[in-house]
């Protein structure tokens, strides 16, 4: 199974249609405009998919999936339940 930060990533690529994702792990998703509402929705479609998790949207803040960094740091918290 690849990594969890290696998953983090495709899953915050596909939600925010670029691979800018990678060059800035704590670059704000929402403030640089590549995440919004419709995003959050594409990141929990993402993790039930890739990871086998199903969430509901309010299972998630902004908070968790503002930087890759937070996002790998939720999806860990996620995966040992």
């Amino acid at each position: 199974m690849e990594n969890l930060k290696e998953i983090a990533l495709k899953i915050l690529e596909e939600a925010c249609e670029t691979d800018e994702v990678r060059e800035d792990e704590e670059l704000d998703l929402f403030e640089a405009g590549y995440l919004d509402s419709l995003g959050i929705v594409s990141v929990l479609l993402g993790i039930e998919e890739k990871c086998g998790i199903r969430l509901q949207p309010t299972d998630i803040q902004k908070e968790d999936i503002s930087t890759v960094t937070n996002f790998v740091k939720y999806l860990e918290k996620k995966v040992q339940y």
